[in-house]
C-alpha cells in the first residue's frame, strides 16, 4: 500500500501548533511528524492524536511552572493549543482518506469504446 507522496511528508508542521508558553512572549513551535502512521486506520489516527497531545505537552510544558498562576498558565497553554492542533489533525486524516479514495477509483479499470 503506497502512501501518496503528498501526505509522506510533515504537513502538519509549525502552524498546528504555534502557541504561545508561559514563560515567554514569543510563539514556540513543534513539529508533529505523521508520514509512517496510515491515516486510514483507527491505530493510525489515534497514534497522530497522541502525538499532537505529547508535542503540546512539550511546548507548553514549564518545569519552572511551581506557583498556581503558573501552573494554570501552563494548563490554559495546553487547552488553547490542543484547541488549535486537533483540528488541523482532523483536516489532515480528512485529506488523506479522500486521497485514498481518489487513488483506489483511478486504480480501477476504465472501459470505454
Amino acid at each position: 500500500m503506497a502512501i501518496p507522496k503528498l501526505f509522506s511528508l510533515s504537513v502538519l508542521a509549525a502552524s498546528a501548533l504555534a502557541i504561545s508558553t508561559p514563560a515567554m512572549a514569543d510563539w514556540k513551535t513543534k513539529e508533529v511528524q505523521h508520514a509512517d502512521l496510515d491515516l486510514s486506520t483507527a491505530k493510525g489516527q489515534e497514534r497522530l492524536k497522541t502525538r499532537v497531545k505529547q508535542a503540546v505537552k512539550q511546548v507548553c510544558g514549564s518545569p519552572r511552572a511551581i506557583t498556581l498562576k503558573e501552573r494554570l498558565d501552563q494548563s490554559k497553554c495546553e487547552a488553547d493549543s490542543i484547541a488549535r492542533a486537533m483540528p488541523k489533525a482532523e483536516q489532515q486524516i480528512a485529506a488523506y482518506m479522500e486521497s485514498r479514495r481518489f487513488a483506489s477509483r483511478s486504480d480501477e479499470a476504465v472501459v470505454g469504446n
